[in-house]
C-alpha cells in the first residue's frame, strides 16, 4: 500500500466515487461491481478486461477492492505524466531541435536524469524504438517507447 498525501477534499472526492462503484455497500468493489462501472464507463468491455483489472488492481487477492487499493489506483493515475509534459520532456532533449531524438541526446536525457545505461543498452532502445528505420526516435515512437 502506498502512502497517498491526498488532501482531505480529494479524499472525500474520491470516496464519493468508490462508493458509487460499491453498490452493496459493503466497503468493497466485487467483480460485479467492477464489471458493471465499467461498461458503464464503456458499454463494449468485456468481462476479460474487466477480470484484468480486477487483477490488476486486488493487490491482496482478497477477490475485492479495497478502499486503499483504489486509492492505489488513483495515485498511479494522477501521477502518470500528461501528453503535454512527454511533449515538453521531448523538446528538451531534441537539442538539435529537429523533431527526433537521437542516441547521443538520449545519452544525455539519461545523465541528466541519473539513469546510467550503458551506450549499447542507448543503441539497443533507439533501434527497439525506430520503428521508421531512419535510425532516430520522433515523438510518435517516443510515446510509444513511454507506453502512451
Amino acid at each position: 500500500m502506498a502512502e497517498h498525501n491526498f488532501s482531505d477534499e480529494d479524499l472525500s472526492k474520491i470516496r464519493v466515487v468508490f462508493d458509487g462503484f460499491d453498490v452493496d455497500g459493503q466497503g468493497t468493489i466485487n467483480s460485479t461491481e467492477l464489471q458493471a462501472a465499467l461498461t458503464a464507463l464503456n458499454p463494449e468491455t468485456t468481462p476479460e478486461f474487466a477480470q484484468a483489472v480486477m487483477k490488476n488492481l486486488d493487490d491482496d487477492h482478497s477477490g475485492d477492492i479495497s478502499f486503499e487499493e483504489f486509492l492505489d489506483m488513483v495515485k498511479s493515475v494522477k501521477t502518470k505524466p500528461r501528453e503535454d509534459s512527454l511533449l515538453t520532456l521531448f523538446k528538451k532533449h531534441d537539442a538539435s531541435g529537429n523533431g527526433t531524438l537521437n542516441a547521443s541526446e538520449i545519452r544525455g536525457a539519461m545523465r541528466e536524469s541519473g539513469v546510467k545505461l550503458s551506450d549499447r543498452a542507448i543503441d539497443y532502445l533507439v533501434n527497439k524504438a525506430d520503428t521508421s528505420g531512419d535510425g532516430e526516435i520522433n515523438y510518435q515512437e517516443f510515446c510509444k517507447l513511454l507506453g502512451r
